[in-house]
């Protein structure tokens, strides 16, 4: 008679690989928030380029003024890309919300800036810093500059 092998993991089996497992996590997840907090600053930093590049493109495509603005004092808060210097929801074309955990400002405290149907912005350009409101070690705020011909270039570090 031949003897049948049972095929599988034992209790013990199972039980060693899943300590392991959990001691291979509880190194892992301490390591995640700095990444997180990384990806979501360069979120953001994409998300204030792509409105700027937007309220260009809606400037041109209308040929007419294209305003994009701080809610309320902080661009922090959000803004909105809008038709007239005075949002309303009439005149909202695309809004963004607050974005929580990380600090926005711009280097001449304004709060508004727009476009003009030939693509320009009126004015001299403006740049945004972008930090996480409570920094890892190492981390370094994202710039956003916008020049008076319409081009946002994203840099790392402060805004000079």
């Amino acid at each position: 008679m031949r003897r049948q092998t049972s095929q599988g993991f034992t209790l013990v089996e199972l039980m060693v690989t899943i300590s392991v497992l959990l001691v291979l996590a509880t190194l892992a997840v301490p390591q995640m928030g700095p990444f997180l907090q990384r990806q979501r600053l360069k979120n953001a930093t994409m998300d204030m380029a792509s409105s700027v590049i937007f309220a260009r493109s809606e400037a041109i495509k209308r040929n007419s003024n294209v305003y994009v603005v701080a809610s309320g004092t902080d661009w922090s808060r959000g803004w909105t890309v809008s038709s007239a210097a005075t949002v309303t929801a009439a005149s909202t074309i695309r809004a963004q919300s607050a974005l929580d955990g990380l600090q926005i400002s711009e280097g001449g405290g304004n709060t508004s800036f727009n476009f003009g149907g030939d693509g320009r912005m009126s004015g001299t350009g403006m740049s945004f810093t972008l930090q996480p409101t409570v920094t890892a070690q190492g981390q370094q705020p994202l710039c956003v500059a916008v020049g008076a011909t319409g081009r946002v270039q994203t840099t790392k570090g402060a805004c000079s």
